[in-house]
């Protein structure tokens, strides 16, 4: 009898060590950061290149860890990237041998996205955890809307806009990260996320017809925020 009280309370010691273990694992967090824009989205070269810039990041998460270091969760954020207007311009008046004269005003490219899938935390010291995640899910990419202020040799002023275009596009979100706990209650977590998608923008021109143009989402988040552990 003695030896199955020790077995039982050695069992519910451990239930609640793993149980513990469990519910501060799991979080919820709140990320802010800088967005960097990779191959073909920076590149600065027409017909391809997407000329966007560093731009933020902002980002809400969560997850429920049913292992101290698997869980499954979800994340929703929102990517914001400015047009170098300057060196659009100058591609653009190298392409055209009548075009004198070209200045765009430029609103940035925009890229909310929703994500689910795994997580994984690893323990390396008392308080610091290494942290993996491998999403999949939708992303909604924007193309600017653009003012042209243009002249042209021997016709002169021909203002025109560019309008938006948006595509859906079935996306992936792979990232690493630290956390460090402050307590029982609160941690900060240093980010690094990345994906990259090929998105198709339909924009209508002079005449009705449509031209549709492939332009490559791609970049990488680095992100801090707050973490609150459940």
């Amino acid at each position: 009898m003695k030896k199955i009280t020790i077995a039982l309370s050695a069992l519910s010691l451990f239930l609640a060590i793993s149980s513990n273990a469990q519910e501060k694992t799991s979080f919820i967090s709140i990320q802010a950061g800088t967005s960097i824009p990779l191959g073909k989205f920076h590149d600065k070269e027409l017909p391809q290149g997407g000329f966007a810039t560093t731009g933020f990041s902002g980002s809400l998460e969560g997850a429920w860890f049913f292992k101290p270091w698997l869980g499954v969760g979800a994340n929703v954020g929102f990517n914001m990237h400015p047009v170098d207007s300057e060196a659009l311009s100058g591609e653009k008046l190298a392409a055209d041998p009548f075009l004198t004269k070209l200045v765009i005003r430029s609103e940035p490219y925009t890229s909310p996205g929703i994500y689910a899938g795994l997580f994984f935390s690893l323990q390396v010291r008392e308080k610091l955890h290494i942290t993996f995640k491998a999403l999949g899910g939708m992303l909604y990419a924007r193309t600017p809307y653009q003012l042209n202020k243009a002249e042209y040799y021997l016709i002169g002023k021909n203002w025109y806009e560019k309008t938006p275009a948006g595509d859906y596009e079935f996306s992936w979100l792979g990232g690493a990260g630290l956390r460090y706990d402050l307590n029982d209650y609160l941690g900060f977590a240093l980010n690094s996320e990345f994906t990259y998608n090929q998105c198709e923008f339909d924009f209508v021109i002079p005449g009705g017809s449509i031209r549709t143009d492939q332009i490559v989402i791609s970049f990488v988040n680095i992100s801090g925020g707050i973490v609150f552990k459940l």
